[in-house]
């Protein structure tokens, strides 16, 4: 038997180094990896991977599931067999999901039937809203059963954690944060404010583009995802819109590296969303000391308490006169792009990070005594 499974389907993308896989994803890749190097077998349940595998000393044993089919019929029931399988070919003790996917369910009853470990991590707030509005009643209800079986429910921040202890008051949340890869700082010439993200309606992608409009001899670069989650109506809404500014580039998605690489060259990171967790985002950009500008997202208060970026608590004049002061203003640039360069490495820090996660992971292995289900 293996120590941990992680299930995160789409991390193939991010070892295959193509499109697709988004922060969620990346942060079970540098889990995987940390974990591994710290001695635990650790399997990745990941569709299959478009090119050569990782060979290297911290990559985990990969465990391939078939890709979601494209036939409808009988969807469902072919997703539980493959993650079924997928599970019990990687036959770990303990089995760590990360956000509400609707793999959550599946994955806490494999475990409950075969007496294994089930860890929630989550990634974003709303896995805590169990009333959203863009979820099936009947799935949230199936899906908020089943974290509550969870051994151990990790969050991001102390928000999150507030929100668990409402939502599942049974659960204690523990708080470890999210990783940061370590990275140069950016040296380029900034070109641009910079939006990546998934093209969905709470991250509020036209809010981008109202900024632009009001600076329109300024450059934007709008890297834009389309997913499952995306409607037609909004797409149709923002390509509208960015088609009359010619300050705007929408494009689409990069490999990782490419995206990696856009960051450096931005004046700042721009996030309009109207709820996340702790966007990967900001720590890329703190990692390279690019600053952050955010529309009304702010995580445990750290762009107002580290000086990591500039925070408009939702008022476009506020991220309007921001954007201008960061764009004319390098030595501002500078000191905030230092601030945050300085908290992901005090805070963030993959040696920090993954020693909390192994220290948590290892209470809960068959050979030592584990904590009952949560009920």
């Amino acid at each position: 038997m293996r120590d941990v499974t992680i299930y995160a389907p789409a991390a193939a993308k991010i070892y295959a180094g193509a499109l697709g896989g988004g922060g969620a994803e990346v942060q079970t890749v540098l889990l995987a990896r940390a974990l591994t190097d710290r001695g635990l077998d650790v399997a990745h349940v990941v569709y299959p991977v478009d090119g050569p595998t990782p060979n290297d000393s911290s990559a985990p044993t990969l465990i391939e599931r078939r890709p979601p089919s494209e036939d409808r019929s009988l969807y469902r029931l072919r997703e539980l067999f493959n993650i079924w399988s997928a599970l019990s070919k990687a036959d770990a003790g303990i089995v760590v999901v990360r956000g509400s996917g609707g793999y959550v369910v599946p994955s806490a009853t494999w475990c409950s039937r075969h007496d294994r470990a089930f860890v929630f991590a989550a990634s974003n707030e709303l896995d805590f809203d169990l009333q959203r509005p863009d979820r099936r009643r009947s799935n949230l209800r199936a899906y908020g059963r089943a974290v509550r079986r969870a051994r151990r429910l990790v969050v991001q921040t102390q928000r999150q954690a507030e929100l668990a202890h409402q939502v599942f008051p049974s659960l204690e949340p523990i708080v470890i944060p999210s990783f940061a890869e370590p990275a140069e700082s950016a040296d380029a010439d900034p070109e641009y404010f910079l939006w990546s993200d998934r093209m969905t309606e709470y991250k509020r992608p036209e809010k981008f583009l109202e900024l632009a409009a009001a600076l329109p001899e300024t450059r934007f670069r709008m890297v834009a995802s389309v997913t499952g989650e995306t409607t037609n109506a909004l797409c149709d809404r923002v390509y509208a819109a960015a088609r009359s500014l010619p300050n705007v580039e929408v494009v689409s998605r990069r490999p990782r590296q490419e995206a990696l690489a856009e960051v450096e060259r931005a004046i700042a990171i721009v996030k309009t969303s109207e709820v996340e967790g702790m966007p990967n985002t900001f720590l890329e950009a703190w990692a390279r000391g690019v600053p952050v500008l955010s529309l009304s997202v702010d995580p445990d208060d750290r762009i107002a308490e580290r000086g990591a970026g500039l925070l408009a608590e939702g008022s476009m004049e506020r991220m309007i006169a921001g954007a201008r002061q960061l764009q004319d203003d390098p030595e501002l640039r500078a000191a905030i792009g230092a601030r945050g360069r300085d908290f992901v490495r005090t805070h963030h820090s993959l040696d920090a990070v993954a020693d909390r996660w192994a220290e948590l992971l290892r209470d809960l292995l068959p050979t030592r005594s584990a904590q009952p289900s949560a009920a």
